[in-house]
Parts: C-alpha cells; sequence; structure tokens
C-alpha cells in the first residue's frame, strides 16, 4: 500500500483550521482511534515561550487533542526535555493551560523501561521513560526545526524524547562524531516505539543553528503521515536541499521507507510545487557544510579544523553551567568567568548548543 504524506498551509495557529486539516486527513488514512487510550508526545526541548518555535505549539496540541475527545479517548501527554522537568516545559510553553482545560494526563517519561530489537544499529537494547505498550496509539507531534548534529529534526528524531535525559548523554557518548550511527539509532527508537500518527507543526519553525538557538520561521504548513520515515523524506524533498540528511539516508539505505505520494490538501487541493514555497531561503546549520559524505581518512586528517566547532560567546554567557551538566563527555569544565571546552574531548554532538538558554554558544 502506498503510504500518503498530507499536507495543509496555514498561516496562523487556528484552531479551527487546524482541526479542519487533520479531520480531512483522518478520512483519508486508515486508522481506528474510537475510545482509544492515546499518547501525546510534542516536542518538548526546552522551557521556552511559543514565540521561539522551539516546542509544539500549546495551539496545535489543542487542536488535535480536541479531536481525540471527540472520539472519546483518553489522553496523556509527555515527553523527557533535555535538562528541565517535563512540568516546567509544559508551564513555560504555554502547553500546561491545554492540558488543565482539557483534562490531559502527564506523564514525566521517567520511568526505566527495558526495550529489546535487533534492528538496524549494533544495539538491542534501549531503556525508555515510558512504555509505548501502555497505549493503543502513539501521536508524535514534532517541530519543524533544523537540527546542527543531524541537519533537521522532524519525526523519526522526536522519538528520541522517549529516552531519559541521562540516557540520552550515554547514546551520544556511545555514538561520537559518527551521525549515521547515530542515525541507526534513532531509527531503532523509532521502531521500538512504532508510533501510530506523525503530524508536523511547520505553522512556525526554525531555521539556521536549531534546534533551539536558530531562526525563528513562519513556514506556514502542516504535514500528516502514519508513518515518521516518509513524512521526514517527503520534507526534505519540499526542502529542496542538494544533501540527502542521515536519518533519511539510513532509512533508504535499509529499505525501510515504503512508496508514498505526497498531496497538498488543505484548505484546498493545491499543487506541490507551491507548497516548496514556503521554504524559500531555508538556511541549514553551519555544521551542514562541514564532515557530510567525505571518506573517513579524510575526516580522521582535518577533524580539528574541518568541522565546526562550539564556542561560548562570552558577552551573553551568564555561567549558568547547563552546557557542564549536558555534555555527554564531560569536556566542559567550571570557572569563574565562564565554562571551558576542551576539544580534543568534544564528540561534536552540540548538545551545549542545543540546550544553551542564552543563545551563548556558536559554531564556527
Amino acid at each position: 500500500m502506498i503510504e500518503k504524506v498530507l499536507i495543509g498551509k496555514c498561516d496562523t495557529f487556528d484552531v479551527k483550521k487546524i482541526k479542519e486539516f487533520i479531520e480531512k486527513c483522518l478520512n483519508e488514512i486508515d486508522i481506528k482511534i474510537s475510545k482509544s487510550k492515546i499518547l501525546i508526545k510534542p516536542n518538548l526541548l526546552s522551557a521556552k515561550s511559543t514565540d521561539k518555535a522551539v516546542t509544539t505549539h500549546p495551539l496545535f496540541i489543542q487542536a488535535i487533542s480536541e479531536i481525540f475527545l471527540d472520539f472519546s479517548c483518553d489522553i496523556c501527554i509527555g515527553d523527557s526535555p533535555g535538562y528541565e522537568t517535563t512540568e516546567k516545559v509544559l508551564i513555560k510553553s504555554g502547553i500546561m493551560n491545554i492540558v488543565k482545560s482539557h483534562n490531559l494526563k502527564i506523564k514525566s517519561f521517567d520511568r526505566r523501561i527495558e526495550k529489546f530489537m535487533k534492528g538496524i544499529s549494533p544495539y538491542n537494547k534501549f531503556i525508555l521513560g515510558e512504555d509505548p505498550d501502555d497505549y493503543d496509539h502513539i501521536i508524535n507531534l514534532p517541530k519543524l526545526k533544523t537540527h546542527t548534529m543531524m541537519g533537521l529534526t522532524l519525526g523519526v528524531k522526536n522519538m528520541f524524547g522517549f529516552v531519559p535525559s541521562i540516557e540520552k548523554a550515554k547514546w551520544h557518548l556511545r555514538a561520537g562524531k559518527d551521525r549515521m550511527l547515530f542515525a541507526t539509532l534513532l531509527i531503532d527508537i523509532y521502531n521500538v516505539i512504532k508510533p501510530s500518527l506523525t503530524i508536523l507543526d511547520g505553522i512556525t519553525g526554525m531555521d539556521g543553528d536549531g534546534p533551539s538557538n536558530g531562526r525563528v520561521r513562519n513556514f506556514g504548513i502542516m504535514i500528516l503521515c502514519k508513518s515518521a520515515f516518509e513524512l521526514d523524506h517527503a520534507v526534505e524533498q519540499l526542502i529542496n536541499y542538494n544533501k540527502i540528511m542521515p536519518i533519511s539516508e539510513m532509512v533508504l539505505k535499509n529499505n525501510l521507507i515504503k512508496d508514498y505520494s505526497v498531496q497538498c490538501i488543505y484548505p484546498f487541493y493545491d499543487e506541490i510545487d507551491n507548497c516548496k514555497k514556503c521554504f524559500i531561503d531555508f538556511k541549514f546549520p553551519k555544521t551542514m557544510n562541514t564532515d557530510w559524505n567525505i571518506p573517513a581518512f579524510i575526516k580522521r586528517t582535518l577533524n580539528y579544523v574541518f568541522i565546526k566547532k562550539p564556542k561560548i560567546n562570552l558577552k551573553k554567557c551568564k555561567n549558568c553551567n547547563i552546557c557542564f551538566r549536558i555534555c555527554p563527555v564531560k569536556a566542559i569544565t567550571e570557572s569563574t568567568l565562564s565554562p571551558v571546552i576542551n576539544y580534543k574531548r568534544c564528540i561534536r554532538c552540540y548538545c551545549c548548543q542545543e540546550m544553551c538558554p542564552e543563545d551563548a554558544i556558536i559554531l564556527s
């Protein structure tokens, strides 16, 4: 069966319009949701306000929650943020208001659930903060953003939020600088969780050095698909970048992607080329111009010259030491003025840049 990637265009977070799009999509795909136990998994990377476009927008979550509530579903919502509590991120992002008004149950992803699966990565044991098997459907709600390590963070990458914070650091440590290895890990985690639907919030999003300190953009687009493999690949085609992202590269290499069609169905049927206009002047992270598709022996030779390094902007740094706490290889040490980075230990995972609340870490 051909997978359907369905697109809607909407410039504002209008709950009525978002619901109309999703309801139209549900009529196009085969999924039974009546009286189901649902877990909504948004992007709750860090405690940022909606204007920063870091987290899935609360009105996007409201629209989706109301649709499932109309189907008499029992709805939970949760994620494992980078270093803050789930509750703190829900409050700062404005999502907590939706949680309370719609009687959603919060899941903090603080359990230790062991899952075993032999996939395409070298690993077969995965620790999750919540058990996906406790739910009839996992609804994956990523935010359309760039990512300094993986190029883009979309549907597949959003499932990494099922992994508790301390376990995330361990996976970064294992993968090191190897983006393709990390991509296979993310794909395996996605396949362990098996979300029923991925609905991308691209009404606003981020390009540049995302996923938390990039340039906020109004893309005005929503995308739904049962499979994030096809959705992610379709987004890359819409952006029309000249390089394939690591996750999609490994998905294609391992024959995990199905034949799929792409249709713009909302507010009316439209040509796909018109959807590509949403991504005019799309900027990828500076890291995209570094070690992609370069032979291994050249990477080793040019490692410390060629690959972008995280550097601390002393004018912006508040010495909060979040980067020190978040670094998976302990390459950052505390000091009086600002943290110090040991580049011999740094694995270029860019977690420090991703988590910095002050946008004080640049890549150069």
